[in-house]
């Protein structure tokens, strides 16, 4: 992606680039049982790192791109995403007492590593070329974006209650039947809706926080996907970043 955006770059007129890295805790909501309260929903588990480029238009010269068009509020920012380790956990009321699928669900853990080349849409509401000029008075410019991205990852699952690759009974009943645990390496295709802002620091460079909600048209991502009504549903990924961009050209 990054490679095509350059090469269409050379045969336009004046497009203008950025390049940034972006940091910040994720949190995927997955099937692993959680407590009821907000924070314990929404608990941080990982961290989310960001290498990304933009391409913006509001120095190319065409019909749709006017002195104020549509294209001085456009950006397209390529990514590629890496989310550290997830470890996941069974928490809350199916775990508690002494009951043979309670001690089950407690005794398992997984994790999750994942890797994202995305790209994504961004609107900005105040005029791109008025917010990058090196004398504009600007400093605030907040966005709304939409993206895909084609994820890797690799999960694991374990019980301290024994191998489950030998005796599946160490799992909860609903995990048993064949295809409800998926355990290994595989890709998965995701869309992500955003908001976020930047702030103009210099001439050469903005700071930027970024919010961005990812979800997968899987239910493999955390190893399981059994179809029982508290695990039927997809996982998705909450990103809460901070970056800082700079501006290749002008």
């Amino acid at each position: 992606m990054f490679l095509l955006l350059i090469v269409y770059s050379t045969k336009a007129q004046h497009l203008t680039h950025d390049v940034g890295v972006f940091i910040g805790p994720s949190t995927i909501q997955n099937d692993y049982a959680k407590k009821e309260g907000f924070f314990d929903l929404y608990a941080i588990n990982g961290l989310s790192i960001s290498l990304v480029h933009y391409l913006h238009f509001f120095n190319v010269n065409n019909r749709w791109n006017s002195k104020k068009g549509i294209a001085n509020h456009l950006m397209v920012k390529s990514e590629f995403n890496f989310l550290s380790k997830n470890t996941f956990e069974n928490l809350g009321k199916y775990t508690l007492g002494t009951s043979p699928e309670a001690q089950k669900l407690k005794a398992m853990t997984g994790t999750a590593t994942i890797s994202n080349i995305a790209v994504h849409g961004e609107y900005y509401f105040k005029d791109l070329k008025d917010f990058m000029f090196p004398y504009s008075d600007i400093k605030w410019n907040p966005y709304v974006s939409v993206g895909f991205a084609f994820s890797f990852y690799t999960n694991t699952l374990n019980s301290t209650l024994g191998d489950w690759r030998s005796d599946m009974t160490v799992l909860p009943e609903k995990y048993r039947a064949d295809g409800e645990v998926a355990i290994g390496s595989d890709t998965a295709l995701s869309f992500s809706l955003g908001a976020g802002t930047r702030y103009k620091l210099s001439e050469k460079y903005d700071v930027a926080v970024n919010f961005n909600s990812q979800f997968f048209f899987s239910d493999a991502i955390d190893g399981l996907q059994s179809q029982h009504s508290s695990n039927k549903y997809n996982e998705w990924i909450i990103h809460l970043q901070v970056g800082i961009i700079y501006h290749l050209n002008f």
